[in-house]
């Protein structure tokens, strides 16, 4: 329960957000201020991240799995970690300690961490290539020819279309018909996507609860098409996808623990 209370939380946040700060002058600002460091959409992913991490450690020590299973446990839950750390900047976001020169020097936000050493527009781009071929293209493929299940390695990626649809939702926010490279490309791949995932549904005779999530899906991006504008190209709209991924990913953990639990029984 908490967990579809958490990403009804998360869909509302913002589609609210955006909607507010491009239409309602006196709070033109409400989505930089739900997007800076350490606020909303930052803290929700965190939390995310960390309840990945400690879910995985409970699932290690409450249930046994194969070697290979263990192994994804296992790195899933160092990942999460490694993750929610990064994004507090290994606690310097909580306790202010000031940044080594090296970071000072070398780091985007002059903060101790990481990822912020890497091109933001190449960290990005890699991020979302990797996201719409493994959580959301190849997923869908795998829906539409059952048969390729029967491969052991595809089989991992028959995840729930509902947890795909959360990285669809989150993908919806973007520039839009920005005068970059970039950009076109990753609107035209979202496109792409919605367009693949609307044929799943037809091809596949979903439920109508399912239709009624893509339906949102569809919602939120037309909200956001009618908003880019007031995105910027550095944050803002990436913060929220950023939060959406964190969120999806650890639901793809969570629900694969699940069944490999229900199958051992």
């Amino acid at each position: 329960m908490f967990v579809y209370i958490s990403v009804a939380i998360l869909y509302l946040s913002a589609i609210f957000t955006v909607s507010i700060s491009a239409n309602i002058k006196a709070y033109e600002n409400l989505l930089a201020q739900m997007s800076y460091e350490n606020s909303f959409f930052e803290t929700f992913g965190t939390i995310f991240l960390f309840i990945g991490f400690i879910f995985g450690l409970y699932a290690l020590f409450r249930y046994k799995f194969n070697s290979v299973d263990r192994l994804i446990v296992v790195f899933f839950t160092i990942i999460f970690f490694f993750g929610a750390m990064e994004e507090i900047s290994w606690g310097q976001q909580i306790f202010h300690f000031p940044s080594s020169r090296y970071f000072l020097e070398h780091n985007l936000q002059e903060e101790t961490n990481l990822h912020n050493l890497i091109d933001g527009n190449l960290f990005s781009s890699i991020i979302y290539s990797s996201i719409y071929i493994f959580l959301i293209f190849f997923p869908l493929i795998i829906k539409l020819f059952p048969s390729l299940k029967s491969i052991k390695i595809f089989s991992y990626f028959d995840f729930n279309p509902h947890i795909i649809l959360i990285f669809l939702f989150g993908s919806s926010f973007q520039l839009y018909f920005y005068d970059d490279f970039g950009v076109l490309v990753d609107m035209i791949t979202y496109f792409m996507a919605l367009f693949l995932f609307g044929y799943f549904l037809i091809a596949t005779r979903a439920n109508l609860e399912l239709k009624l999530h893509y339906f949102i899906v569809l919602l939120g991006a037309v909200v956001s098409i009618s908003s880019y504008r007031i995105y910027s190209f550095y944050n803002m709209q990436y913060e929220i996808r950023e939060a959406f991924i964190e969120v999806g990913v650890v639901l793809l953990f969570i629900d694969f623990i699940h069944k490999r639990v229900v199958e051992l029984k």
